[in-house]
């Protein structure tokens, strides 16, 4: 009789060291503590930017002579910009414009003409006459009232070393603005 019951309890040990198995790891899985991080950053809304379709041509001049770039340093008049930021909602307080070109290769604060005239750069300042290179910025308050801001630049042909060649003179500068 005792062979017996040995028998039945080693057919059944498998099944019951299973249960005792899965009961100490539900105990132990059921045990631990988890904390849920949640995390978000509101941004200011968008402003509209107020340009053509297509951006903004600046014409630096279809007559300008070469003679006018001549000399080491010498430059066109200056061309006016306006850039308007309308419609920017009542939380936006400042925008930030970013400007991305190509540098031109010997005056890295202006930017290098693909046109077919040589020996000449595209020089680009805010009003107050600071240069606005290749990732410049230039950061301006939104009216309040208006909801509104615009920024003021400048633009010319300059030329650095003299000597300019007849051509065309031609760049672009992409225009990336921030809200804040």
């Amino acid at each position: 009789m005792m062979k017996g019951s040995i028998s039945l309890l080693s057919k059944q040990a498998p099944a019951l060291l299973l249960c005792l198995a899965a009961a100490v790891l539900s105990q132990s899985a059921s045990a631990a503590d988890t904390q849920l991080n949640i995390t978000g950053n509101i941004k200011a809304s968008p402003c509209k930017v107020n340009v053509p379709t297509g951006g903004v041509n600046v014409d630096l001049g279809q007559n300008i002579m070469a003679a006018t770039l001549s000399d080491a340093g010498s430059a066109t008049e200056w061309k006016p910009i306006a850039i308007e930021i309308i419609s920017c909602p009542a939380t936006t307080s400042s925008a930030t414009m970013i400007l991305n070109g190509t540098p031109d290769a010997t005056e890295s604060a202006m930017y290098s003409n693909a046109g077919t005239a040589t020996g000449v750069q595209i020089e680009l300042q805010n009003t107050a006459g600071a240069a606005l290179g290749n990732a410049s910025t230039m950061i301006q308050d939104i009216n309040a009232a208006t909801q509104s801001t615009t920024f003021n630049m400048q633009a010319r042909a300059y030329s650095s070393k003299g000597k300019a060649t007849p051509g065309t003179i031609v760049g672009a500068v992409q225009l990336t603005f921030v809200y804040q």
